[in-house]
């Protein structure tokens, strides 16, 4: 025979057996009848007639709350004094018991599904609505929470069901019996207390609890509370807490501005410069300094992006939007996705467009744009659908927005792309040179025009001054020209030819343009006259100096004037460019100096010399370097391994690798006692000793005592920092 158990009697059975296991433990049990549940007495006493669907709690739990259980009928629960047999209406969707011997409860919403919960106690009183998206038990309360548009809010209560919190919170943490931090929607922690005090501790990146307390980050400084928030155990101005005795103190750094005096002093790990805003940064996060002279910090997450003509562009790190402040210090222009400043006007992107504002915060159009960009003779470009134009300085449009893309502009002509090609209209969009052009350029010279292979340059009238199949490349004084087949040539900007493309490289030197090719070297004036001739046999043309020409020949050195005549032969392995009159000249593997008359002023007895500067000149032998006056006479002996001239004065360095310094006399102004000397402007340097800088004129008076770590300048000011012990 075979049995066939109904799936809703199994599940009956089960649910009967767990309530008769949790009736086990209280002095009553459940009976059915007609498929519906009452209770009775160990005495068999019925004392609730079996007329409920459930009854215990929707959770499958039973336990009694003093007097209550809950019941469930067509569905929904209720409560059930069984004491006095009174019941509260079946409304709830939800009840179960929760710690402390009260009642978790849930309705659902009007409009939706959605369950909202609530508490009520063990007398049937209703201590917290059914309001909220969660109820969650905690040590010293209930941490609520609701659900906006999307996004979870946490709120408290405290066990005697008092509002500690509404429900705006991101993150709520108990720290313990007397203590919570919320998080807000800025992802800022604040203090608490339990008993409603109110708390000054307020908007913290971070918090932890520790055995003294409770520390808390700002601005990435660290500041350490008692653990009952009531006072201040340490200021939040540490780099590290580990304890209120065990601490890690920043540096102390002091800024100075040139003549010395104090600007201000910050413990910081570094102090630095964010565009033209003088920057401290604390354990990777950095506040910007504001006003120097009042010491004031403003939080790092707005920084200071660019500064001209006395107004800041801010960037809000947090929101990610960009501000503008006017030189008064006012807010002229707030929370836009991006800025552009192109005097006088500001471009703003909002919202995938662009906007134009002018320096008093006002829109000068009331149209927004896909693309601006940069001013061309007053007039603004801007595209709208997929075309640019032009908008005067009042938002007008007065060149139609038709074209397909702007080039640059000169003398009051702007190069266009227009169906496809490019030409070039004056501000009067008259077309100056038609738009049939694969590429255009615009500069000092005229107009550079390509179409397929050939190349032209233009007047600004758009008359052909010159044309090449080829290229035209602008070098600033001169145009390049190149053929097809990489033979190179020079045009003046007039469009004149000074030099036929048929040489292998080009270019100018001082006043004059030189030609290379498999021959030698040609050197010619604006005239396109020979100055050198191919026959001349020269190789290269090296340099220009004292009106001089550097030149090779049969691969040694000389120079020549601007006429092409030889000024000194060329006799030499090398030589450097005249300077105070002289010029270092090299004879085999030595080195002298000689005169503009090649008259000779120094044996070539160096293995290397440097250009002679203000009458001193800086020699080289066996690895040694000294000093040489004018006449050649050693002013600094031969002893050290590097002499630095950059200074004006001369920084020495010995075979110890000390330094010091020597005038162009060849006079010690600071003997070499020092590890290390630096110049930072202002005729002043930093000099370090035994592991300490100070500070010395180049007179050697010392400025600063040798007691800091560092000394080094950043921008305008002196950034100094103190050692570790202060």
């Amino acid at each position: 025979m075979i049995v066939r158990l109904d799936i809703r009697y199994i599940f009956t059975l089960f649910v009967a057996f767990l309530f008769h296991i949790g009736f086990s433990q209280v002095p009553y049990s459940l009976i059915k009848k007609e498929g519906y549940y009452g209770l009775k007495d160990d005495e068999g006493t019925i004392v609730i007639a079996p007329v409920y669907d459930q009854i215990g709690w929707s959770n499958g739990d039973f336990e009694l709350v003093d007097n209550l259980i809950g019941y469930s009928y067509r569905g929904k629960w209720g409560l059930l004094n069984i004491k006095n047999k009174k019941t509260s209406p079946a409304i709830y969707y939800k009840l179960s018991v929760i710690e402390g011997g009260n009642i978790l409860a849930s309705i659902k919403g009007n409009l939706s599904n959605q369950l909202f919960y609530g508490i009520i106690d063990s007398k049937g009183s209703i201590k917290i609505s059914c309001n909220y998206f969660s109820i969650k038990p905690v040590s010293t309360g209930y941490l609520t929470s609701t659900y906006d548009y999307g996004v979870i809010k946490k709120g408290f209560y405290d066990k005697d069901f008092n509002v500690i919190l509404s429900p705006i919170n991101k993150e709520i943490k108990v720290v313990n019996k007397r203590v919570i931090m919320a998080q807000n929607f800025l992802n800022k922690w604040s203090l608490f207390r339990i008993d409603g005090i109110d708390s000054p501790f307020q908007n913290y990146d971070q918090f932890a609890i520790i055995a003294d307390g409770i520390t808390v980050e700002k601005g990435g400084k660290y500041g350490l509370l008692d653990l009952g928030g009531e006072s201040v155990l340490l200021e939040t101005e540490y780099k590290q807490i580990s304890g209120e005795k065990e601490v890690l103190n920043f540096p102390l750094w002091e800024v100075r501005n040139f003549n010395l005096k104090e600007v201000i002093k910050v413990k910081a790990d570094s102090l630095g410069f964010d565009t033209d805003t003088l920057m401290a940064y604390f354990n990777g996060s950095k506040e910007r300094l504001v006003d120097p002279n009042s010491n004031e910090f403003i939080r790092g997450d707005q920084k200071s992006y660019a500064q001209t003509d006395g107004f800041i562009l801010t960037h809000l790190q947090r929101s990610n939007t960009w501000s503008v402040i006017n030189p008064e210090g006012d807010l002229i222009i707030f929370g836009k996705d991006s800025i552009c400043y192109d005097p006088p006007f500001f471009y703003i992107f909002l919202k995938g467009k662009w906007e134009i504002y002018n320096q008093f915060g006002s829109q000068v159009s009331d149209k927004a744009y896909q693309n601006i960009s940069t001013q061309l003779f007053s007039m603004i470009p801007v595209k709208n659908h997929h075309f640019w134009g032009f908008l005067d300085f009042k938002g007008d449009e007065i060149v139609s927005l038709k074209y397909d893309s702007i080039g640059k502009g000169y003398n009051n002509k702007i190069a266009i792309n227009y169906l496809g090609k490019w030409g070039v209209i004056n501000l009067f969009e008259h077309w100056t040179v038609p738009p049939i052009f694969d590429e255009i350029a615009i500069g000092a010279y005229g107009i550079i025009t390509k179409s397929k292979k050939t190349t032209s340059l233009l007047s600004f009238e758009g008359d052909v001054l010159y044309e090449i199949i080829g290229d035209i490349f602008d070098h600033g004084s001169y145009l390049e020209i190149r053929t097809i087949t990489k033979q190179k040539g020079i045009i003046s900007l007039q469009g004149d030819i000074v030099l036929d493309p048929f040489y292998d490289a080009v270019g100018k030197v001082g006043n004059l343009f030189w030609a290379k090719d498999s021959l030698g070297t040609v050197l010619l004036d604006k005239s396109g006259e020979y100055l050198i001739p191919p026959e001349n046999g020269i190789s290269e043309v090296l340099n220009y100096c004292a009106e001089l020409y550097m030149i090779k020949k049969d691969g040694k050195y000389g120079f020549i004037n601007e006429n092409g005549n030889l000024w000194i032969a060329n006799r030499y392995d090398s030589l450097l460019c005249f300077s105070d009159q002289r010029c270092g000249y090299k004879l085999g593997d030595k080195w002298g100096f000689i005169d503009k008359q090649e008259r000779l002023i120094v044996q070539p007895i160096y293995d290397q010399v440097f250009s002679y500067k203000e009458g001193v000149a800086v020699i080289m032998q066996k690895g040694k370097f000294g000093l040489i006056d004018p006449a050649g006479k050693l002013i600094l002996s031969l002893k050290y391994v590097s002499i630095d001239p950059s200074l004006g004065n001369y920084i020495l360095k010995n075979v110890n690798g000390d330094i010091g310094i020597a005038n162009a006399s060849g006079d010690m102004m600071l003997r070499t006692n020092y590890e290390d000397i630096i110049p930072i402007g202002g005729e002043l340097l930093v000099v370090n000793q035994d592991d300490r800088v100070g500070l010395m004129n180049y007179g050697g008076y010392m400025k600063l005592d040798l007691k800091y770590a560092s000394i080094e300048r950043k921008n305008q000011y002196i950034i100094i920092r103190h050692l570790p012990n202060e």
